[in-house]
C-alpha cells in the first residue's frame, strides 16, 4: 500500500459534524488584560458581596466570553451555597423541634442536643466559608492568568449558561 493510499488516522476538520466539535472555547482566544482583571474581580467579589458583585460584572461585560464564564461560575457557586445553607438551616430547625418535649413538661434529663447542633452548624458553616475562600482565591488566580479553569461540578453548567 503506498503512502497516498493509506487512510488518514485523523478526520479532516471539515468532515467533523457539529456534535463532534467540543463546546470548549479555543485556547487561541487569549483574553485581554482588562478581561482577565474583570474575571478575577468576579471571582474575588463573591467573598465580599455574595452574588451581587459577580452578577454586576456578568452584565457589564457581556461581550467577553471569558468574563461571562468566570462571573457565571461565581454566581452559580454562591447560589449553590445559598441553597445548601437553606437546607442545612431547615435541618437545624427540625433538630430543635425534635428536642422539644411532646407532653409540654420540661424534660427530666435535659440533653445537650440543641447545643451540639449549634456548635456543629457553626463549625460546618466555618468550613464551608473557608472552602469558598480557597475556591475564590484559586480561581481568581487562574482567571488573572488567562486560564479557562472550571469549577469541578458547576463548570459545565456555567459554560452552557454563559454561552461559551
Amino acid at each position: 500500500m503506498s503512502s497516498s493510499e493509506m487512510p488518514s488516522p485523523l478526520p479532516e476538520p471539515a468532515s467533523l459534524s457539529p456534535t463532534q466539535v467540543p463546546p470548549v472555547p479555543s485556547e487561541s482566544e487569549v483574553p485581554t488584560s482588562e478581561e482577565r482583571t474583570l474575571a478575577m474581580l468576579a471571582e474575588l467579589l463573591q467573598l465580599f458581596s455574595w452574588i451581587i458583585g459577580p452578577l454586576i460584572i456578568f452584565f457589564v461585560k457581556r461581550d467577553s466570553k471569558f468574563v461571562r464564564f468566570h462571573a457565571m461560575q461565581a454566581i452559580l457557586w454562591q447560589a449553590a451555597l445559598f441553597l445548601f445553607y437553606i437546607v442545612f438551616f431547615v435541618v437545624i430547625i427540625a433538630g430543635f423541634v425534635a428536642a422539644i418535649p411532646k407532653n409540654g413538661s420540661p424534660p427530666a434529663n435535659p440533653s445537650a442536643f440543641p447545643f451540639v447542633i449549634l456548635v456543629c452548624f457553626y463549625g460546618f458553616a466555618g468550613l464551608v466559608w473557608l472552602a469558598t475562600l480557597v475556591v475564590a482565591i484559586y480561581f481568581a488566580v487562574k482567571a488573572q492568568s488567562g486560564v479557562w479553569a472550571s469549577y469541578p461540578v458547576i463548570g459545565r453548567l456555567a459554560k452552557k449558561i454563559a454561552g461559551v
